[in-house]
C-alpha cells in the first residue's frame, strides 16, 4: 500500500449498513466516512477504519472477503435476524472481527481525546444507521 485516500460521501451512498467504510485496491486504501456527521465522530470513524484496515492487511484478510460477509449480514438484517444495533464487525463468524474491536477502541480514544460527548455521537452514528432503540 503507497496511498491513503479519505472520501466523505453522503450516507445514503454507502454499499453496507456503516458510517465507514474500507477497501483496497492495488496500492491504495480508501476509506469513505459519511458527510452528515460532526467533525468528532468523522475523526474517530476514519481511526477506526484506518485500524481494522490495517489489521485486516497485516493478517492478510481481503477486501472481498470482508464485502462479503458484510453482504451476507445484510441479508440477515432485511431477513430481521438482527436489528440494526448489532454491528456485522461484533459478530464472531467476521472475517474483521479483532480489527473491528480494536477500531472500535481507538474510536473511544479518539472522541475523549477532542473533547467529544459519546453519548451524542453515538447517538448521531445510530439515525444515520437508522438504529432504534
Amino acid at each position: 500500500m503507497r496511498q491513503i485516500k479519505i472520501e466523505f460521501i453522503p450516507h445514503a451512498d454507502h454499499i453496507h449498513t456503516t458510517i465507514g467504510y474500507w477497501e483496497v485496491e492495488g496500492d491504495l486504501l480508501t476509506i469513505q466516512v459519511s458527510e452528515e456527521m460532526c467533525f468528532a465522530n468523522k475523526a474517530a470513524v476514519i481511526f477506526h477504519e484506518l485500524i481494522e484496515a490495517f489489521w485486516c492487511i497485516s493478517k492478510g484478510v481481503t477486501t472481498a472477503e470482508c464485502d462479503e460477509f458484510d453482504d451476507m449480514f445484510e441479508k440477515e438484517y432485511e431477513a430481521g435476524l438482527w436489528p440494526y444495533s448489532v454491528e456485522a464487525g461484533f459478530d464472531k463468524r467476521c472475517p474483521y472481527r479483532k480489527g473491528h474491536v480494536w477500531g472500535s477502541r481507538f474510536e473511544w480514544v479518539v472522541l475523549k481525546i477532542l473533547g467529544a460527548n459519546k453519548k451524542e455521537c453515538d447517538a448521531e452514528c445510530n439515525k444515520l444507521m437508522g438504529v432504534v432503540e
